[in-house]
Parts: structure tokens; C-alpha cells; sequence
């Protein structure tokens, strides 16, 4: 199985069901973080995919939209997509969780790519510049909850260009195009969830 760490925390990733083992279907991963380590993704949004989280191990607390919440060991929820969240260590001990992705679309890339990026720089942020062009590759997968989508679609495209530009963008696999499976799913989702509002109104 793949597994991908980031050495400042030691916070590993273990994906245990790739988008490749499931034909796109699902992406399961277990995730670990060490004892007295805050790292943890900033508040987020995945427009197409639901996101389970179960407890394997310590306290982890979860933000779904305004609400919040611990989750001990054998309890779980799940974030519905186009829904702000994030996830922390709640306690002062090791937390291991298990994540589903449903569809599982391009997060492992996503995941591989920020890590790197943050290793490169001994941070537990990746370079603005690799963000950008992370996040711009992931073509409306991934959004930031604090800053406007609208901004993001314009700003994080031109950061990646000149970061790209200057030789400043470095990446472990570039992610131009996504493949025709990926593709496929994609448009199917975003046709769903057209008519379901054109349905609904």
C-alpha cells in the first residue's frame, strides 16, 4: 500500500483503496498523527464528493459546516459534498482515522502532491506557489473555505503561471489532464447535480 508522510509532524497517510483498485468509485485512506501534533488541513469544500470520517484510534475532532464535534474511537460522519469542514487531533494523544472519498476523483494526487510540496520546505504549509498550481490543477475538486471561490479561480490560475513561469511550481506528477475514466465520472457528477436543482425548482 502507498503511504505518504510528512516528516515535520510525522503525520502519515496510508491509502488502503486507491481510485485505481475501485475504478474511480472510492478512495479509502487511514491517517495518523502523532501525539502533541496540531497539524491539520485548513477548513475546505469538495463540490462532487462525500467524505467519511471514522475514529480508529484518540480523540478527533471534526468541523461539518457550523457544526463540531469529537469523535472517539468507533464513531464516524460524513461531510456531504459542497460542505465546509475540517478535522483535527482533539486530545493530547495519538489519533488514527479512517477517510472515504466518494467519488474518488483526483484527492489521492491532491494529497501526494501538498505533502511533498510541504516536505520541500519543512513546513506544514505548501509554498503559495505550489498551492496554487495544486489547486488549480484540480480543476473545481477542491476550494479553500476562507477565501471566495470566485477569488480563487482567478488568483490561484495566475500564481500557478508565474510560479510555473520563474521555475518556482515543483510537483512529483504533473496533473495536466484528468484521464477519460476520471473525465467520465466528473461530467456525470456535475450533470446530476444540474437536474437534481432543475428538478427541485
Amino acid at each position: 500500500m502507498k503511504q505518504i508522510k510528512l516528516n515535520v509532524t510525522g503525520e502519515t497517510i496510508t491509502f488502503t483503496k486507491t481510485g485505481a483498485d475501485t475504478n474511480g468509485a472510492f478512495l479509502e485512506m487511514v491517517c495518523f498523527l502523532p501525539a502533541g501534533k496540531k497539524s491539520a488541513p485548513p477548513k475546505h469544500i469538495h463540490p462532487f464528493q462525500n467524505e467519511y470520517f471514522e475514529a480508529l484510534e484518540g480523540e478527533l475532532g471534526i468541523f461539518i459546516g457550523h457544526k463540531r464535534k469529537i469523535l472517539l474511537p468507533g464513531q464516524s460522519d460524513e461531510v456531504p459534498p459542497n460542505t465546509k469542514h475540517g478535522w483535527y487531533a482533539a486530545g493530547n494523544t495519538d489519533i488514527k482515522f479512517k477517510t472515504v472519498f466518494k467519488p474518488a476523483l483526483n484527492i489521492e494526487w491532491l494529497l501526494t502532491e501538498t505533502f511533498a510540496s510541504m516536505n520541500r520546505a519543512n513546513s506544514t504549509r505548501p509554498s503559495i506557489f505550489d498551492a496554487s498550481y495544486i489547486l488549480t490543477q484540480m480543476k473545481g475538486q477542491f476550494y479553500l473555505a476562507a477565501i471566495p471561490i470566485s477569488v480563487q479561480k482567478i488568483i490561484f490560475p495566475i500564481l500557478s503561471k508565474i510560479g510555473k513561469f520563474f521555475g518556482l511550481v515543483k510537483y512529483v506528477n504533473s496533473k495536466t489532464d484528468l484521464s477519460v475514466h476520471e473525465l467520465g465520472t466528473f461530467l456525470i457528477i456535475i450533470l446530476t447535480c444540474y437536474y437534481s436543482q432543475v428538478f427541485e425548482n
